[in-house]
């Protein structure tokens, strides 16, 4: 578990190094086409064009790098973002408070890579109907985003702990006050340090990424008994104990598992 969290620590520079090193593969890919180009297009290129076709570039590099699709967008905006700011002259406190602002909502899309997933109003009836024959239910969502599962979990008559976690700035801040005034708790806290020994019901709608660790963490901790739920990201290579399929517009599927059939394979 020690070499996976400093393995978890040190991927998102490396990733961010990987981009960097796509911009600048990009860029010399675009200075040897613009060298070659007048064999078949007269000079002069207009630099709005050429800005583009970098960002594309960078794109495609990224993607060669194995970085996951939501670099893509970010790839081919940013020089488009730097040529059309200086050429606007816009101040650079814009530039530094949008990037702030795109922080504070998703600050763990770059720390743990995990994006801001939000579960909707159907999945979160399944999920309160899978737990209401469970008595004394403690429940705990990972990443719990604006706090809406806790809530509705606080209301359950079966349900005596209904917790969350999210670190994201924003989206904690909107889930804390949220649990304040409608029910649950909300904490600050990364999942990694959190210990899941005292709840028997987890959920995390989070990201293929984390899958493998936290599925070592939800066996080692979780009580006898207990139930662990993945929207939409299965452990890798543990067959879920059961899969609930919902008839939302994208057919979202809850993996259930029960860690108690899974602790003798660990």
């Amino acid at each position: 578990m020690a070499d996976s969290a400093v393995s978890r620590q040190w991927l998102p520079w490396r990733r961010l190094l990987h981009a960097l090193i796509a911009q600048l593969l990009a860029l010399l890919l675009l200075a040897g086409g613009v060298w070659f180009a007048p064999a078949l297009i007269d000079p002069p290129y207009e630099w709005s064009v050429l800005i583009w076709i970098q960002g594309a570039l960078a794109w495609g590099v990224t993607r060669l790098f194995g970085l996951p699709r939501w670099w893509g967008p970010i790839q081919l905006l940013l020089p488009v973002g730097l040529y059309f700011g200086a050429n606007w002259s816009l101040s650079p406190w814009w530039a530094l408070g949008a990037f702030a602002l795109i922080y504070l909502f998703f600050a763990n899309a770059l720390t743990e890579r995990v994006p801001l997933y939000l579960t909707n109003s159907l999945t979160r009836r399944a999920l309160v109907d899978l737990v209401r024959p469970i008595p004394s239910v403690r429940f705990m969502d990972l990443g719990c985003g604006f706090g809406a599962n806790v809530v509705a979990m606080s209301r359950e008559h079966n349900v005596i702990e209904s917790q969350g976690v999210e670190t994201a700035p924003i989206p904690f801040a909107v889930s804390w006050a949220r649990s304040r005034i409608q029910g649950g708790q909300v904490f600050a806290r990364n999942l990694w340090h959190l210990d899941l020994s005292r709840y028997n019901v987890v959920y995390a709608f989070l990201s293929p990424e984390p899958m493998p660790g936290l599925w070592l963490k939800v066996v080692q901790e979780m009580p006898e008994q207990s139930v662990f739920v993945s929207n939409s990201f299965a452990v890798p290579d543990v067959a879920p104990d059961e899969v609930l399929t919902l008839s939302d517009r994208r057919q979202t599927q809850l993996f259930v598992y029960y860690p108690d059939r899974h602790r003798s394979d660990e």
